[in-house]
C-alpha cells in the first residue's frame, strides 16, 4: 500500500470515528432535554451555546487549529442538538 493510500485509509477511519462521536453527542440530547425540562430551561440555551463555542475555540487554540472553521463546526453540532431536542419534544421540523 502506498503512503497516499495509507493516509487515505487513516483519514477514512478518523472520519468514521468523527461520525460515531457526532452520533453519541446527538444521543445525549435526550438526557439534556430531560434536565432542561426539570430545570425549566428552554431547548435553545444561548448561555450554554456560548460556553460550548468558547470551549471549542479554546481547544482549537490549544491544538493550533484555525478557530473559525472549528467554531463553524460546533455551531452545526449545536444546531443538530437543538433540532434533535425539538424532535424529541414534538416540536421538530420533521414529523
Amino acid at each position: 500500500m502506498s503512503s497516499l493510500e495509507e493516509a487515505r485509509a487513516e483519514i477514512q477511519r478518523i472520519d468514521r470515528n468523527i461520525v460515531d462521536l457526532i452520533k453519541k453527542r446527538t444521543e445525549l440530547a435526550e438526557k439534556v432535554l430531560e434536565s432542561k425540562r426539570k430545570s425549566g430551561l428552554p431547548i435553545n440555551d444561548e448561555a450554554q451555546n456560548k460556553v460550548v463555542l468558547e470551549r471549542a475555540v479554546d481547544n482549537a487554540i490549544e491544538f493550533n487549529l484555525d478557530t473559525n472553521p472549528v467554531r463553524s463546526i460546533f455551531k452545526i453540532l449545536i444546531e443538530m442538538s437543538i433540532e434533535h431536542q425539538q424532535e424529541l419534544s414534538g416540536k421538530g421540523k420533521f414529523p
